[in-house]
C-alpha cells in the first residue's frame, strides 16, 4: 500500500525590525516547506536572522497592510499556506493540528 505524502505548506511573514521576536516565529515554522519573509526596509538585524532560516527573503518597500500581505502569498509556490505575525508563534498543538488537516 503506497503513503501519499501531504502536500506541501508555504509560510509567509511580513516584517520590519523584528529582530528581538523573529528567530521565535521562524523556528516555529520550521515544519513548513518553505518560508516567505517579506521585509519592509528594516535597520535592524532582521533580514540577517530570517536568512539564517530561508532563502525566501524579500526586501520590499512598505505599500500597506493588505497590499503587502497579498504580495508575500503571492511569493509562496505551495498550494496551503500559512500566515503568521512576526511576533506569534505556532505552537506544537497547532502544528499537530495543521500537519493532520493537510494530509
Amino acid at each position: 500500500m503506497s503513503h501519499t505524502p501531504r502536500p506541501k505548506i508555504s509560510a509567509f511573514i511580513i516584517c520590519c525590525n523584528e529582530e528581538q521576536q523573529i528567530e521565535r516565529c521562524l523556528r516555529s515554522v520550521q515544519f513548513c516547506d518553505e518560508i516567505v519573509v517579506v521585509d519592509s526596509g528594516s535597520t535592524d538585524r532582521t533580514i540577517e536572522l530570517c536568512k539564517r532560516f530561508t532563502e525566501k527573503v524579500i526586501v520590499r518597500p512598505w505599500p500597506g497592510y493588505v497590499a503587502q500581505k497579498q504580495f508575500a502569498l503571492s511569493q509562496c509556490s505551495h498550494e496551503w499556506f500559512l500566515n503568521i505575525d512576526a511576533d506569534e508563534e505556532v505552537t506544537q498543538e497547532l502544528r499537530e493540528e495543521i500537519l493532520t488537516t493537510v494530509s
